[in-house]
């Protein structure tokens, strides 16, 4: 007899997991323990900036050797330590206070325990997260969910790495933070021989660092019509595709959109442009936020696939991308009267 639970009516009408109504101190602790991922994008680049000119000025003082002491460290780190590492992190208490500080709330059409069965049969997915911001605030706050619930992936969180630029993969003490989640090349020949594998499932952020600079108070925007890399790995390989909508990554901070930062953030995949929000510092704002994951696409495996595949694909998979974030944008007040453009 058949025990898989039916899937359930959609779209949701009740989140399936909530934050909500975390005590003063509990949300104080929490945005503490937020704005350290922040401002780590602010420390970083600045402490290698002067720990080089340092280096520069007087490479044999023990000062320098000192102040360059935790970027060797950080450069010697193997990367593989770092997985083990984030999930117990994620459990301790000041991260388990970050969702309640943004009363952080999931609705999950396909849910974990749904992950975790394909997961342990050799399904693979690739989970697109859209759209990025300057700091992804939304999957922080679903990463320690899903390791904290009962019901969530826990330590199975480290079969799905994120894929990311390869700046974030070399700069040291920022590739530190990011690690934590696990982290893979994302260049398409290491995804698609990711994909092949059992248990290979990733994520990846489709529309980039691009998006953040192209979203407004009145509307997001996401980059998907020249993106259709992703479709043809995820066809080649037997894979599925899982829109995911962030809600309030692009709320959270707020940066200058135009400029030469702008647009070598744009260039690099990774934000090195200026970026604010709480009392103007690189903190987060005390904003909702909302994770809204789909269900897969249902993606035949194509091993050689045409162009008409890939657009076929690519279309039903735009069409499901609004579908969730019109259906969802209500329960953020910050998203409710906007629309979402695709370019």
């Amino acid at each position: 007899m058949d025990k898989t639970p039916a899937a359930p009516l959609l779209p949701l009408t009740a989140p399936t997991r909530s934050y909500v109504g975390g005590s003063d101190g509990e949300k104080l602790v929490g945005f503490l323990a937020a704005s350290v991922f922040s401002a780590v994008y602010v420390i970083a680049p600045c402490y290698l900036v002067a720990a080089v000119a340092r280096l520069a000025q007087a490479p044999l003082a023990p000062s320098t050797w000192l102040l360059c002491l935790p970027l060797v460290g950080s450069m010697l780190l193997p990367p593989a330590v770092l997985p083990p590492f984030g999930m117990w992190l994620l459990r301790q208490y000041p991260l388990r206070q970050i969702p309640k500080y943004f009363d952080f709330e999931e609705y999950a059409e396909f849910t974990d325990a749904e992950f975790l069965r394909w997961h342990e049969e050799g399904k693979r997915a690739v989970a697109c997260i859209h759209p990025h911001g300057v700091f992804p605030f939304v999957s922080v706050c679903g990463a320690v969910s899903t390791v904290c619930r009962p019901d969530g992936l826990r330590d199975g969180l480290m079969d799905v790495p994120t894929a990311a630029a390869s700046v974030i993969r070399l700069l040291p003490l920022l590739k530190d933070i990011i690690g934590i989640f696990g982290i893979v090349d994302a260049a398409g020949k290491v995804l698609s021989e990711r994909l092949k594998r059992r248990k290979g499932s990733c994520v990846i952020y489709v529309g980039g660092m691009v998006e953040l600079f192209h979203s407004t108070p009145k509307r997001e925007t996401v980059f998907l019509k020249k993106r259709k890399g992703f479709v043809k790995i995820a066809l080649r390989t037997g894979a599925d595709l899982i829109p995911i909508y962030s809600f309030g990554n692009t709320t959270v901070l707020e940066a200058f959109k135009s400029g030469p930062l702008a647009s070598l953030s744009r260039k690099v995949g990774v934000s090195v442009t200026v970026f604010w929000g709480r009392w103007f510092l690189p903190i987060p704002k005390r904003v909702k936020l909302v994770y809204a994951r789909g269900r897969p696409l249902g993606l035949p495996h194509i091993e050689h696939p045409t162009d008409a595949d890939v657009d076929k694909y690519h279309a039903l998979y735009c069409a499901k991308l609004v579908e969730l974030f019109d259906n969802y944008k209500k329960f953020n007040p910050d998203y409710a009267e906007k629309t979402l453009h695709i370019e």
